[in-house]
């Protein structure tokens, strides 16, 4: 007999849970013997089982209800889903819930179905439905009659004081406000994705975030994360979105969220780059709710401290783009909690038990404003005032109070007038600034049961000098990334020289160099020697410096506020500054160098493609970096000294970002060579420099 309905609809209060969770990681084969999963009291299991690149949980409630979110790719439901649910002794299914109507998500939703009839199926509605996919075709067919759709707000009672909350979908979020994911014009943009359903499962004070594919700006997709996370709050397990894809799991989403584990499904025959190392490196280096610090600044991965990533198949092994510093279970993923504890096991696994991180006790049943913040100009000139709008909106529709503060070069915040305008949208004005001023501002509100809400922006005013935008921190990582800036300089690598297919310059001025970079087709074109204003983003990528001038707002007929101005040309070639391998850094980073006596001491120049040599000069040894994009491959090897031009570049996969700095030449002419004869490399230089020799990594052009 099936269970009573298991939804209520309530517009979302607060629910938080933390618990003990054992994650089970169970092998989808025959082999593996699980244990019995008759339902035990005060129990909530989640089970991820190995459907290979796809997406697919299955939630055992305290009280026996079941539930599915996805059903991985076509064939996942048959091959892996069903059996399991048999196997765990199963006879029937509650709920089956649908992210949103990618392929790997809903292809085996139908199969399921048809052993396991849902008696009711959610999903999110007909806004992004994909009218000639075949697998959106089936799973239509398979749930009928019983297909409802979720709205942001909604709460479905799991049994057994579970609960799944609707913090989103569609762009909707559960306070009433609303991100907007509709008419983009990008050809980047991932709509599906965007539009996915995200829900906080609870139970007494354990939390999990699930949220399919949903997007968090990477490459260039809506963020959607950065205002979910703002209801979402502390949790203590995230399944990171899109199998671990750049294009989710930011930076603001993960600090808020401050989970202790992380899951990904994912296939090692993947093509994607899943789970990129940017974003398993930036899960595993947040500072969770314990507070402890996970990464020691030697840069040693600590292997029993959170936050801890598990995945179930291991990642593609040849693939620079992807991360290894997960934990694989070879198979299906279980977590089991009683509220106070969670534990993660895997058939190839020691069991990890871990207390709920104990930010809030109990269930959230009212949650916190949310605000969306917006800034026009986005990078004013010197002097120009600042118009600033932000949408605040609370699940109990009153707002008790909001306010702005701004503050200037690391100043203390003042306040500023801020005006209500409507129900749920306020207004202020941050004055103008002088040229190359930084400017933080924070906007807060609190709702009626107290609950408060902060959201911080910055930005540099009029023209800023590169120097400034350059600061990093102790990790490497840029102290203003995501901040719009503009500054001017002279073009020290032309558009097509680093690649064919995007816009990709190098600029610098008297204080420091910075890469430009657009993820667009065609390149804007400029020439060495010109003289520009860039307006961007800044960024960052493997830990090389960059401002990213792809265009934030592609909605017509807005115009991008990002991109390049030519101010003149000039003919005459930029000026090399004279360094030493030993100065090859953070501080010549992005600047185009010229180094005398240079030595290649392993590696040649290819015919074709692109190679990593190492070189010398007597002070140091470095990468130097041929690119195929160049008509640098097929020169012949250098046997003697030489004089190197070329620019200071940096890759390094992993923070701190302290490593991996290397010099890239333009063009042949950026060989200068000896006329006098010299000797080969000797056997004691090769020895003394072979192990510092990089694994080929891909150009910074090669990014995506």
């Amino acid at each position: 007999m099936r269970s009573a309905p298991i939804i209520s609809f309530v517009r979302l209060p607060r629910l938080k849970v933390r618990a003990s969770i054992g994650l089970w990681l169970l092998a989808a084969g025959p082999g593996l013997a699980p244990p019995s999963m008759r339902v035990q009291a005060n129990v909530l299991r989640i089970i991820f089982p190995d459907v290979g690149h796809g997406h697919a949980a299955l939630i055992i409630s305290p009280s026996g209800r079941t539930v599915l979110i996805d059903g991985g790719p076509d064939g996942a439901g048959a091959a892996v889903i069903v059996p399991l649910m048999w196997r765990i002794g199963l006879s029937q299914l509650d709920m089956m819930i649908a992210t949103h109507y990618d392929a790997d998500h809903i292809g085996g939703l139908d199969e399921v179905a048809a052993a396991f009839p849902p008696t009711l199926a959610y999903d999110s509605g007909d806004l992004t439905a994909p009218r000639g996919s075949r697998s959106f075709t089936d799973y239509m067919t398979a749930i009928g009659a019983v297909r409802r759709t979720l709205r942001a707000g909604d709460v479905l009672d799991l049994g057994g004081g579970a609960r799944a909350t609707c913090l989103v979908v569609n762009g909707d979020l559960a306070s009433g406000g609303r991100v907007g994911i509709f008419g983009r014009s990008d050809p980047f943009d991932q709509l599906d994705n965007s539009a996915s359903i995200g829900l906080l499962i609870q139970y007494a004070d354990f939390d999990f975030f699930i949220a399919g594919d949903l997007t968090g700006g990477g490459d260039n997709t809506t963020d959607v994360e950065s205002t979910v996370a703002q209801l979402v709050g502390d949790v203590d397990v995230v399944q990171l979105s899109h199998h671990g894809s750049a294009t989710s799991s930011n930076v603001t989403f993960l600090s808020r969220l401050k989970a202790e584990v992380g899951i990904v499904q994912v296939a090692t025959t993947n093509p994607y780059g899943h789970p990129s190392v940017e974003v398993v490196d930036r899960f595993i280096t947040m500072t969770p709710t314990s507070g402890l610090t996970p990464i020691p600044p030697d840069g040693d991965f600590p292997l029993s401290r959170p936050p801890l990533l598990f995945q179930t198949q291991a990642s593609p092994p040849s693939d620079s783009r992807v991360s290894h510093q997960g934990f694989v279970a070879h198979g299906t993923i279980e977590i089991e909690t009683d509220g106070s504890r969670y534990t993660v096991r895997g058939e190839r696994l020691p069991p990890w038990t871990f207390a709920t991180d104990g930010a809030r006790r109990g269930m959230r049943t009212d949650f916190p404003p949310t605000i969306l913040v917006q800034t026009s100009p986005v990078v004013p000139h010197a002097g120009e005032a600042v118009r600033l709008t932000a949408q605040i909106a609370d699940d109990s529709g009153r707002i008790r109070s909001a306010r702005l503060t701004f503050s200037t070069n690391e100043g203390e915040p003042a306040p500023l007038p801020f005006l209500r305008l409507s129900a749920t949208l306020f207004a202020g004005e941050i004055p103008g600034q002088p040229d190359g001023t930084l400017v933080r501002y924070c906007v807060t509100a609190e709702d009626e049961a107290g609950h408060v809400t902060t959201v911080c922006g910055l930005y540099f005013a009029g023209i800023t000098p590169i120097g400034v935008v350059r600061a990093v921190d102790a990790w490497g990582i840029p102290r203003y990334e995501g901040a719009p800036v503009r500054v001017m300089g002279h073009v020290t690598v032309s558009s097509g020289t680093f690649s064919r297919t995007q816009t990709e310059i190098f600029i610098e001025d008297e204080t420091g160099g910075v890469r430009v970079f657009q993820l667009r087709l065609p390149p804007q074109v400029v020439s060495s020697g010109d003289r520009v204003v860039v307006t961007g983003r800044v960024k960052s990528f493997h830990g090389l410096l960059e401002l990213d001038i792809t265009n934030p707002l592609p909605v017509p007929p807005f115009p991008s506020p990002f991109g390049i101005r030519v101010l003149d040309h000039s003919d005459a070639e930029p000026i090399p500054r004279p360094a030493r391998i030993a100065d090859v850094g953070e501080a010549l980073e992005g600047r185009l160098v010229r180094i005398e006596g240079v030595r290649i001491v392993q590696g040649s120049i290819p015919q074709v493609g692109s190679a990593n040599l190492l070189i010398t000069d007597g002070t140091g040894t470095t990468t130097l970096r041929i690119l195929d994009s160049t008509d640098i491959p097929g020169l012949p090897t250098p046997t003697g000294p030489f004089t190197l031009i070329g620019i200071v570049g940096q890759f390094d996969r992993f923070r701190p970002f302290t490593r991996g700095y290397q010099l890239l030449p333009r063009r042949r002419a950026d060989f200068l060579l000896s006329t006098a004869s010299s000797p080969a490399t000797t056997d004691a230089e090769r020895q003394c420099c072979s192990s510092g020799v990089a694994a080929p990594f891909p150009s910074p052009g090669g990014r995506r």
